[in-house]
């Protein structure tokens, strides 16, 4: 039987090691922490929205306990404006996916339950901090050795692919906070004057980045809003780097909201952060990266990346965790398609390959664009959506599938042609 060992238990690794124990492979999978520990014991990994048809994937693996009951996603409210409390910001609302639900489910719960069920389906869980010497090791004993966990000195084993990574540091400082209503209303009726849909909130501010609410399922406290801050370095946002807790994060972005967006002042006022979570925040900073098909390790054995592992985006437009999930499918599949034969460097270069071209080169774009300023043909596909509730509906449903939208936010003509589905016309 062909022996896969998977280092990392995040969401691309349990997604992996289910869909291979599945189809009958001998599947070892390796976490750093108990599920005791990725429950009680940890950070949120960012607020990992997943699409609808992402989470499917979970669905169809039976590894989705939860969506059927959540607070969900539908849409985007999304404000545009030049600087702080300026009266000129323009507003673009839509759905995404064209009304289905999607949503960001405690990713510790999810990662808490999977590893519980992992043996009992015929995998093996190995609770052990891997370092690199430990993975050599183990690459040796498998037939393939996948990695999805690349912080610190084992992100180091695949190298940075030069040609696919835009970037060579961090883009924003990155803040989050787990927050939830005072008052005991619901946190969708924080939006719901505004926009008829539980929606995520982005707030976009040329001089300083960006901060967006996103409908949160939290582990404990139920229906939330993830608080993501993507503060250009030295701007107005970008208070954050001193921040001990999760009260202290929410207290800046309290601050931030009103005086960046003061008619957002009921919602602030009703604001607070979720306090029996100890964990529930974040501050940061990290470089987009694009890692290459595979490393290869002292002893000889390859080892190659799925997830953020192999492609860490900015969290700007909520690629990562769909990523995520469409990567570890994507090499499952492609698994069980090579069959018995090695897995070498020529199968990891083309599984690679076909992986960017599917799912990560149009993330990587759409995200690129999301971090920089918006180009003529950016603007009038903004322009027409704003306008135009059809419009907006393909807009944003180039989140999901941004190959469905990049070449109208990159080509003037194809723009234009955007612009003429809608029946509005664009000139210059």
């Amino acid at each position: 039987m062909t022996k896969i060992a998977i280092i990392g238990a995040g969401q691309a690794g349990c997604i992996l090691a289910y869909a291979l124990v599945k189809s009958g492979y001998q599947v070892t999978l390796y976490s750093d922490r108990t599920p005791e520990q990725w429950l009680n014991h940890s950070a949120p990994t960012g607020s990992a929205c997943l699409y609808a048809e992402v989470i499917d994937i979970e669905r169809e693996l039976g590894m989705d306990f939860w969506s059927h009951d959540i607070f969900p996603a539908e849409g985007v409210l999304l404000e545009s404006a030049r600087h702080a409390s300026d009266p000129d910001a323009t507003v673009l609302k839509g759905r995404l996916e064209y009304g289905r639900k999607g949503g960001a489910i405690d990713q510790r719960m999810r990662i808490h339950r999977w590893l519980e069920d992992f043996e009992a389906l015929g995998g093996t869980l190995v609770i052990e901090g891997v370092s690199p010497e430990r993975a050599d090791k183990i690459a040796l004993a498998n037939d393939l050795t996948v990695l999805a966990a690349g912080k610190a000195d084992l992100g180091r084993l695949i190298p940075r692919d030069a040609h696919r990574s835009v970037y060579d540091r961090p883009q924003r400082n990155l803040a989050m906070t787990i927050v939830r209503s005072k008052s005991g209303q619901h946190v969708k009726d924080w939006f719901s004057d505004r926009i008829p849909y539980s929606s995520t909130k982005f707030d976009f501010f040329a001089d300083s980045g960006e901060y967006f609410a996103v409908p949160y399922n939290h582990k404990t406290a139920g229906p939330t809003y993830a608080y993501l801050f993507e503060a250009k370095e030295g701007s107005r946002l970008d208070r954050f780097a001193g921040a001990r807790s999760g009260e202290e994060v929410t207290q800046h972005a309290r601050d931030i909201i009103r005086e960046f967006a003061p008619w957002e002042h009921h919602m602030v006022d009703d604001m607070e952060y979720v306090s029996e979570d100890p964990h529930g925040w974040l501050v940061g900073r990290f470089a987009p990266m694009v890692r290459r098909p595979f490393g290869r390790l002292p002893s000889g054995g390859l080892i190659m990346p799925v997830g953020d592992t192999a492609i860490t985006f900015d969290p700007i437009c909520g690629q990562g965790g769909n990523f995520a999930s469409r990567s570890a499918k994507y090499l499952a599949d492609e698994i069980v398609r090579h069959g018995d034969q090695p897995f070498d460097e020529l199968w990891m270069t083309e599984v690679n390959l076909g992986m960017w071209e599917k799912y990560g080169r149009g993330s990587c774009e759409l995200t690129r664009l999301f971090l920089e300023p918006p180009s003529p043909a950016t603007q009038i596909v903004l322009d027409v959506a704003r306008n135009d509730p059809r419009a907006a509906d393909a807009y944003y449903y180039g989140f999901p599938r941004p190959g469905s939208i990049i070449s109208a936010l990159t080509d003037i003509n194809v723009a234009r042609s955007f612009a003429g589905q809608f029946d509005i016309q664009q000139t210059g």
